[in-house]
């Protein structure tokens, strides 16, 4: 390697390796190389010569000779592994750069391993076979990691500032192995939280968030579960398992009214002292005959890591099902996204749908990913063909891996929530694992005012794009929030199920620009809290100094009350759903009890700290006891997904 081209490389970068980390690289090179040699079968070089000189005098001469030779080539050993080590420092540190933000952060990370290649060819080419392995090795990792590096440096600058930016990577202990955070696990990212705590009435009376009708979390960790393995624990959402299923809660009678709550109260399974709270909800399903125009447009991930058989090819299969389903003068338009974005599809009637399937058929992976470009053009064209009182919406198909373009996260929902109130939604189908990118792909969904899914199968294809395709696209309710107001008369301590990544503060329910989920048509949404009735004893304990309730038990015929908000599609005010909650106990029916085998499940895969001695066979058995109507097979596989699970347990 020239000296001009380490100058150069060495002025590109900010930042100076640890020369400790340094040495240690260069020894580490240095005994790959001597192993490499003794593999050669030249060990004499790296061990002491036999002293043969009383028996041949002349061997003498050949060993001191033997060992200058040694010396030199030693030295010119450790100078080219120090050469190639150098290289691989150097070449991190600026890609460290390229990766942590400035003006370089929208740089092609692909083009930056090629960079990375060439610039260590002519320590390569000098190398001994071992160097020449462990350097290829540190290039493939480095673009293998690349992505998910990226996204850790621009979590790791938001949240630890300024000093974030070179320390989380050059304190690494090796080269070649990135650090990531402890919410990636097999390469996907999910977003880490904690599990709703126990709340004391007479402290904190009032809860308040917004329904979820996403169902990702449920299809992911089925995929894990059918792999073998238990899912990390950042993937399950309980809500979304528990509203992954339909049931049969009452539902309003007229579009006027497009929800009613249906409250229940019955013995929780896990703690015999407590109540659970069930609040069902069911959303006015649409007649099949009432027609709503659709303008839709496909944006599809086509990049390098979509050329999976569980992505590309499956979303092709995917959106050519949800094409059976719309009205033939319904509208298609599609945007791909790669190393750059571009419309393979102009806006055209779904009855031209041989002209829509040849358009996707064609679709190949390959390049990077911009896919904020791609988000640009999708809303341009789904504006060009804007449709008073329809359905206008984008379908992003992808793993969630948005490694280059315009990559600030908080830029990119800004945008989908501006346009979201021009009244153009979002909803988000996540393929493949490996790189899939959750967390990313909920905050779109939600901010586009969409549904997320995991799509891990066509049959979990035909459920979403066929089955719940009007639920899907037609939505009857925006912005559903829930507050419950307990009576601290009646009950000590409440905890709600789920919900954490939905959480919303007290004063947010009658903020009608505060944003929330939406319900679409003949939807249901479930939300159950666990209450300990006054007189029980709970797990927190009372304050020395709080007022005594003990003497002011109104309403005791109520544990609490019950509101709700929600917004009519296209209205900007909301209005308002009220009930109290009885303090009668009943057992529930088949789909309440359900439900409650579903969240308890999910309660034992992410934290089963409040659920006693229940374990996985009394979910079993709630749930078998409890399966019902069953048209589509999907509470038999949940039977079958716990005892999944309670093989992945025994085994890992």
């Amino acid at each position: 390697m020239s000296d001009d081209l380490l100058k150069n490389l060495l002025s590109e970068s900010d930042a100076t390796p640890e020369p400790d980390r340094k040495q240690r690289n260069i020894d580490l090179a240095i005994e790959a190389f001597s192993k490499e040699i003794s593999n050669q079968g030249n060990a004499s070089l790296d061990r002491p010569m036999e002293d043969n000189t009383l028996s041949f005098p002349a061997n003498q001469e050949r060993k001191e000779s033997m060992n200058q030779t040694y010396e030199s080539n030693r030295w010119m050993y450790r100078g080219l592994a120090s050469a190639a080590v150098l290289v691989l420092t150097v070449t991190l540190v600026v890609n460290q750069k390229v990766l942590i933000g400035g003006e370089d952060f929208d740089a092609n990370l692909d083009a930056v391993a090629a960079d990375y290649t060439s610039q260590a060819a002519p320590a390569l080419k000098e190398a001994t076979i071992s160097e020449r392995m462990e350097m290829t090795r540190d290039a493939q990792l480095k673009q293998q990691n690349s992505k998910r590096t990226a996204e850790f440096s621009r979590r790791a600058m938001s949240e630890k500032g300024e000093q974030a930016k070179l320390e989380p990577l050059m304190a690494q202990p090796s080269l070649s192995v990135m650090a990531e955070p402890d919410y990636v696990a097999a390469g996907d990212i999910f977003e880490n939280f904690e599990t709703n705590s126990i709340k004391l009435v007479r402290e904190e009376p009032v809860s308040t968030f917004s329904i979820d009708v996403d169902t990702a979390s449920y299809s992911y960790v089925r995929k894990q579960l059918q792999q073998g393995v238990l899912p990390q624990k950042a993937s399950v959402r309980l809500e979304e398992l528990v509203n992954y299923f339909s049931y049969e809660y009452p539902h309003p009678a007229s579009l006027d009214t497009p929800f009613e709550p249906t409250v229940s109260v019955m013995p929780s399974p896990w703690n015999a002292q407590n109540r659970l709270v069930h609040i069902g909800i069911k959303g006015y399903e649409l007649p099949k005959d009432k027609t709503v125009r659709s303008n839709l447009v496909f944006l599809l991930d086509v990049s390098g890591s979509m050329s999976e058989p569980d992505k590309l090819p499956l979303v092709k299969r995917s959106l050519n099902l949800l094409l059976g389903q719309l009205h033939p003068e319904d509208t298609i338009a599609i945007v791909v996204y790669a190393g750059a974005a571009g419309a393979v599809l102009e806006t055209t009637k779904v009855r031209d749908q041989h002209k829509i399937k040849a358009a996707l058929e064609q679709l190949e992976a390959g390049g990077s990913t911009a896919g904020a470009q791609g988000i640009k053009l999708a809303y341009q064209l789904a504006e060009s063909s804007f449709i008073d009182e329809g359905i206008n919406r984008i379908i992003l198909a992808t793993d969630g891996d948005f490694n280059v373009g315009l990559t600030d996260h908080e830029q990119l929902m800004n945008y989908v929530e501006r346009k979201r109130d021009n009244g153009v939604y979002l909803s988000v189908l996540g393929f493949g694992q490996g790189n899939y990118q959750d967390a990313l792909m909920q905050k779109l969904a939600q901010n586009g005012n969409g549904i997320a899914s995991y799509i891990d199968s066509l049959a979990e294809a035909r459920k979403v794009l066929v089955d719940e395709a009007r639920s899907q696209l037609f939505p009857i309710a925006n912005d559903v929030k829930i507050q419950v107001e307990f009576n601290p008369g009646t009950v000590s301590e409440y905890r709600l199920l789920g919900y954490e990544t939905r959480a919303l503060n007290r004063e947010d329910f009658n903020n009608d620009k505060v944003d929330a989920g939406e319900i679409g048509s003949g939807r249901t949404v479930t939300a159950i809290y666990e209450i300990t009735p006054r007189g029980q004893e709970g797990l927190v304990d009372g304050s020395r100094y709080s007022p005594d309730h003990n003497q002011t038990r109104e309403n005791e015929s109520e544990y609490g009350f019950l509101k709700m908000r929600y917004k009519i599609p296209g209205e900007t005010q909301s209005q308002l759903v009220n009930q109290p909650i009885s303090t009668d106990t009943v057992n529930g029916n088949q789909d309440a009890r359900f439900s409650v085998a579903v969240a308890g499940f999910a309660q034992l895969l992410k934290d089963a700290k409040h659920t006693g001695d229940w374990n996985l066979d009394s979910a079993l058995a709630l749930a078998q006891e409890n399966r019902g109507d069953d048209p589509y097979g999907y509470r038999a596989e949940f039977v079958q997904l716990i005892r999944a699970a309670m093989v992945a347990d025994e085994t890992r």
